[in-house]
């Protein structure tokens, strides 16, 4: 690129003056790395994130005990409680809502898998499982659409749904996810131009504990992404265009649950005869566990941490032994277009919350520090700071054990990495053979293809039938239906 192309430090600092000490070293770099560094300070909007950080000091008080109430049982409803005929009312209306193409699914994917030792975006990452084509979450999320969509071509011969996929990224991670959005897309017949929507959450500059901005290199400020309520600001530029599509509904998830229903027809039809604009997937709280809970603050939904609600209230039980805040929030959401439309206007923005952190930085000397304590701040936005906004909120309670295991941590933590991840997804598909009267006498782990099942149907040619480890290598009749 000609220098002459390359802004000097006077002429970056006459529309950026707050970027004056991130060009200490501007001078040594070369072209190419005043180019990248004068680029990514057009995109971070340091005046206002200066205010940003002056505002994030004013965190919201902590709520009391009086303010905090569970959500009512008329407004939360527990899956496993209802009867197959309600549920099967519920399955046909989500459907039905699929087959008219007015169903969205957001996957939240702006996040790389550094905590998994990965350098690759979280979605894309190899599982070592092969149920699916791509051989990772994006691509059993990929499959169970394409599933989902062949279901609603199948009922009474109508034409086959459309599910609109947005997949929300990061500057990190927008070229890879992209990269392999497309792949999974080709493999099953999706339409990368009509179908997906890949966009990108903003990035923030990172913070010392005085709230001044760091480099990261001597030509890179330290920043990341916004935290995943950045997809409000990120998804009103297409709202529009979604609308125009038919779009009324969203199902928004994150990319590391891999047992993720995505565009879940029980939990669209069940917002959707309700009347919800914001619904959330929650599921019982375990003892200990630090997970969010879904309450309402004097009236208002809204989810609380642990720290905020305490241990007495954390603790505390109903007649029937459950605990009294126990509806654990999974980050599984279902919105409507008129309550996004509210949401992401101009006029609406959220708060951002502090996180202390560790973060290596360039000091004055031009030399790496690498902290081994906490020493600045990063700010994020949640995404269900919005739920207080909601006029109609439910609750549809699951099965922990079949629809929540994120995939966060590196193999040595043993929890919530990827070994926790291949074990719960066997267990489900186990849970969904047995269900159908097969017998599973399996020893190893077993995988059911991701496009043969979505929720435990179209496994009636197993029933009376021996799942054991020889026939799912060499019985045609049934590892047709299984990885082998």
């Amino acid at each position: 690129m000609p220098t002459s192309t390359i802004p000097t430090k006077e002429q970056i600092l006459s529309t950026n003056k707050e970027a004056e000490p991130l060009l200490s070293f501007f001078d040594d770099l070369s072209d190419e790395e005043k180019m990248k560094l004068w680029k990514q300070l057009t995109t971070l909007n340091l005046s206002d994130a200066r205010q940003w950080f002056i505002d994030s000091e004013e965190q919201r008080a902590p709520a009391s005990a009086e303010d905090l109430k569970p959500i009512p049982h008329s407004h939360h409803f527990n899956q496993s409680e209802m009867h197959q005929a309600v549920l099967d009312e519920l399955w046909n209306k989500g459907m039905d809502a699929i087959t008219r193409g007015e169903v969205c699914a957001i996957v939240l994917a702006g996040g790389q898998a550094t905590r998994l030792g990965s350098s690759q975006p979280k979605g894309t990452i190899p599982l070592g499982i092969n149920a699916a084509y791509g051989d990772s979450l994006l691509g059993i999320q990929a499959a169970k659409i394409a599933l989902l969509q062949a279901l609603a071509g199948e009922r009474d011969h109508q034409d086959p749904g459309k599910i609109h996929w947005a997949v929300m990224t990061s500057p990190g991670t927008e070229e890879a996810t992209r990269e392999h959005v497309q792949k999974l897309a080709h493999h099953h017949g999706f339409d990368f131009n009509e179908q997906i929507t890949i966009f990108s959450q903003d990035e923030i500059a990172a913070y010392d504990e005085n709230g001044d901005f760091l480099l990261g290199s001597k030509g890179s400020v330290v920043a990341a992404p916004n935290g995943n309520g950045g997809l409000y600001s990120a998804i009103s530029a297409h709202l529009p265009r979604l609308r125009a599509k038919g779009i009324k509904y969203f199902h928004v998830y994150c990319v590391d649950n891999i047992l993720c229903k995505v565009a879940d027809p029980h939990f669209i039809g069940f917002a959707i005869a309700n009347e919800a604009d914001v619904a959330t997937k929650c599921v019982p709280k375990q003892k200990g566990e630090l997970v969010g809970s879904v309450c309402l603050d004097k009236g208002k939904p809204r989810v609380v941490e642990y720290s905020e609600l305490g241990e007495k209230l954390a603790q505390q039980k109903t007649s029937d032994g459950k605990f009294l805040f126990g509806a654990g929030s999974i980050a599984n959401h279902f919105f409507t277009m008129d309550f996004m439309d509210r949401v992401c206007s101009p006029s609406s923005r959220l708060p951002y919350h502090r996180a202390h952190k560790k973060i290596s930085y360039v000091d004055k000397n031009g030399e790496i520090v690498k902290p081994e304590k906490p020493n600045g701040i990063k700010l994020e936005q949640f995404i269900f700071d919005v739920f207080e906004l909601s006029e109609r909120f439910f609750i549809w309670e699951v099965a922990r054990n079949e629809e929540f295991s994120p995939l966060k941590n590196h193999q040595s933590v043993g929890t919530d990495c990827l070994s926790t991840c291949q074990r719960d997804l066997s267990n489900v598909n186990k849970i969904w053979l047995e269900r159908a009267g097969a017998n599973v006498t399996a020893s190893k782990q077993v995988y059911l293809l991701s496009l043969v099942s979505f929720n435990g149907e179209n496994l009636q040619e197993l029933r009376h039938r021996e799942i054991s480890d020889e026939a799912i290598e060499s019985d045609h009749t049934i590892n047709k239906f299984f990885v082998h």
